[in-house]
């Protein structure tokens, strides 16, 4: 006999977990499905060897007391129980250029964050002023990102382009790139990334930059335990491979591909938008929404190595280095995160 949801929501990455959880603090009837082994998405992590390596989240921002996802973890009921430290203050992130030995930091708090950069570039103060105005200018107009409960934003900071904001700000191409440093956050293509992701990105790292000291997937773990709690259900290994749909045409669950059907009231899909597509069926959708979707180009993506460095052969820092051999800051960046083994 097949069960009935208020709520199915197909994938565990981040944003299916917290708004199961969200739903089912309200009394709702929920039910994860996972086709992996391992909840999480970009919150997975592996192990070699007893050591933990992370896949995806590496570090988090806004986790100060008072901060946006300090706020949102708290609501979830997760943010006591995480084990983070937070990163150097004056230099969380740091941008390095081909033989240029100068690691140019990403502070701490924005006064801090003016205060480092113009070590390095003095006669820039007034423009990493105006350009840490801006980002919470843009990042202010998004009433969610900022835990308040209104519908709406102002569509023109929508269409400001990142690359172009950086060169109004300042025509010191150093400090352009290194601005642009961290780019690798957001798929590290500058030209093309709306200007209002490249603030609402940074924002949150420039409030407070924490590391979770065994991973990201402890976040997915307590998102888990709490789902349960409220009485949610969370299956792994239940790859869906169709939706249903009644006489009406109307959606009412899905299968997986072991043979099991899920009845619910509404589904919430956390996949990729053309495997939704595929698991919907095209007869079901307009044409023109459709067409657009599916014009859209792939976005850029990366590849990670990771590397056990033998005991006592290199200081630990507490920071992230984004590595570009010019100061071209495209996709060519190597990114190094150090966690401290023992």
């Amino acid at each position: 006999m097949k069960k009935e949801y208020d709520i199915l929501v197909i994938g565990s990455g981040l944003g299916g977990l917290v708004s199961a959880l969200i739903l089912a603090k309200e009394g709702l009837k929920v039910c994860v499905l996972e086709k992996n082994n391992q909840y999480g998405g970009n919150l997975q992590t592996f192990s070699r060897d007893k050591l933990i390596f992370d896949t995806g989240v590496h570090y988090l921002g806004g986790l100060s007391k008072g901060q946006n996802l300090h706020q949102y973890f708290s609501y979830l009921e997760i943010m006591d129980d995480l084990e983070i430290q937070q990163m150097d203050e004056n230099g969380y992130d740091k941008i390095t250029f081909g033989d240029d030995e100068i690691e140019y930091p990403h502070a701490q708090g924005y006064e801090n964050f003016v205060e480092q950069l113009s070590q390095y570039f003095p006669e820039e103060r007034e423009n990493l002023e105006d350009y840490c105005e801006e980002i919470q200018r843009v990042c202010s107009q998004f009433p969610r990102y900022n835990v308040v409960g209104k519908d709406n934003y102002n569509e023109e900071i929508l269409h400001l382009n990142t690359k172009r904001f950086i060169e109004s700000i300042t025509s010191n191409q150093k400090l352009q790139s290194v601005l642009l440093g961290s780019n690798f956050l957001y798929a590290g293509d500058s030209e093309n990334i709306p200007f209002y992701v490249h603030a609402l990105t940074v924002n949150s790292y420039i409030q407070s930059a924490y590391k979770c000291i065994k991973g990201g997937s402890q976040i997915s773990k307590l998102l888990i335990r709490k789902l349960r709690q409220y009485g949610a259900e969370v299956h792994k290994h239940a790859e869906v491979s169709e939706f249903v749909f009644n006489e009406n045409n109307t959606l009412t669950g899905a299968k997986t591909k072991s043979g099991k059907e899920y009845s619910a009231k509404q589904i919430i899909s956390n996949i990729e938008i053309r495997s939704t597509i595929k698991l919907i069926g095209e007869a079901y959708l307009k044409k023109s929404f459709l067409n657009r979707v599916l014009s859209w180009e792939p976005v850029p993506s990366c590849f990670s190595v990771y590397f056990v460095l033998k005991s006592q052969s290199i200081p630990n820092f507490n920071y992230n280095i984004y590595h570009y051999s010019s100061e071209e800051t495209g996709l060519e960046c190597l990114s190094i995160q150090k966690r401290k083994l023992a």
